[in-house]
């Protein structure tokens, strides 16, 4: 581990801080829950060793590790304190050399009396646990990273492979990226665009999943609940509102005004009534109307049918807006079809 965290660590168990230095380090902790439970893990570990000694050496031991491995060299110890990565592959590298030696330790124990080996045991449990926690933790800091997309917005399916979203999310694209927490990130074409409509239709050969909702055909009506699924972040958000007129900006019958909270990367999302019917997408916000959107209605999609390039297409489109007899889909069961669309452009 990090020196500098231990040590950051070990001043405040063992007393050594001024009341200054306790309250900054409290005040960390509080402002900060990774770091707090990262630092409530060490103290977990601390203790659980018969003394400090053990502990030194076991902390010496692993210090030298770091320091040929990961050939620390930073010098800035705030950055360190605020570094949950580093701190979270410390801790549980510590957590494993942890868990070795209290089983070596539980293995010659084995004389003493079951009231203590239970314990042991329940405390062996629990740093293991722990340790699978850290470890799952380490795994996703280790996964790929990307290169930062140029604009990332929302998309999501209608059909097996098929993709709907905004025209404005996607224009002058060079390559196109979808993912979401069912789908690894994987390419996906431009196969279909309408400016005048903000419609822009992608296709995924991976994504062959069908979906379990569909496009409704009728008109939904003023002050009818909708909520939609879109990723103004990196993760998926929900929001919910109403519908606040029949007709979008300027008086556009072509699109329903809301009023719901969305913040850009909403672009492109679904559109659900409160019964789970896609009822549209979301396209537009009004920046000068506190929590007022725009979304293209449904019955507009449809009509788009006859500019589609190919019958085959053509053919899905249609079946897409065809009612099936099942319930409209839950949040739960539309969650693995809305997806973060990842834009990249080699010049803007």
């Amino acid at each position: 581990m990090n020196p500098k965290i231990t040590e950051w660590f070990d001043q405040y168990l063992s007393g050594q801080m001024s009341e200054k230095e306790q309250t900054e380090f409290i005040n960390a902790l509080n402002e900060n829950p990774e770091l707090k439970k990262h630092f409530e893990e060490y103290q977990l570990l601390i203790n659980s060793f018969t003394s400090y000694h053990q502990k030194n050496e076991l902390e010496n031991k692993f210090n030298q590790w770091y320091a040929d491995e990961m050939q620390y060299t930073s010098k800035n110890v705030k950055k360190i304190w605020w570094s949950v990565t580093y701190i979270a592959a410390s801790v549980a590298l510590l957590v494993t050399l942890t868990g070795i030696w209290l089983y070596e330790s539980l293995n010659k124990q084995t004389k003493k009396q079951s009231t203590e080996i239970s314990y042991l045991k329940k405390e062996l449990k629990q740093i293991q646990n722990q340790q699978n926690t850290l470890v799952r933790n380490i795994k996703k800091i280790q996964e790929k990273t990307y290169v930062p997309a140029n604009s990332q917005s929302t998309g999501f399916m209608f059909a097996p492979h098929y993709i709907l979203t905004t025209f404005h999310s996607v224009q002058n694209a060079d390559s196109i990226f979808i993912e979401n927490d069912f789908q690894v990130r994987t390419q996906a074409q431009l196969i279909y665009t309408n400016k005048d409509l903000d419609v822009a239709v992608l296709y995924a050969p991976q994504m062959n999943a069908k979906p379990n909702f569909y496009f409704s055909n009728t008109i939904h009506h003023l002050g009818n609940r909708v909520f939609t699924l879109g990723y103004p972040t990196n993760q998926l958000v929900y929001n919910e509102g109403y519908i606040s007129a029949m007709n979008g900006y300027n008086n556009d019958s072509a699109y329903y005004q809301i009023t719901m909270s969305l913040n850009p990367g909403n672009s492109g999302g679904p559109l659900f009534s409160n019964t789970g019917e896609l009822i549209g997408m979301i396209v537009s916000k009004n920046i000068n109307m506190e929590g007022v959107a725009f979304a293209l209605k449904s019955s507009m999609i449809y009509t788009l049918k006859d500019s589609l390039p190919a019958d085959s297409i053509k053919h899905v489109w249609m079946k897409a807006f065809r009612k099936k007899s099942s319930q409209n889909a839950s949040i739960q069961n539309i969650k693995p079809f809305v997806l973060n669309i990842y834009v990249y452009q080699k010049s803007i």
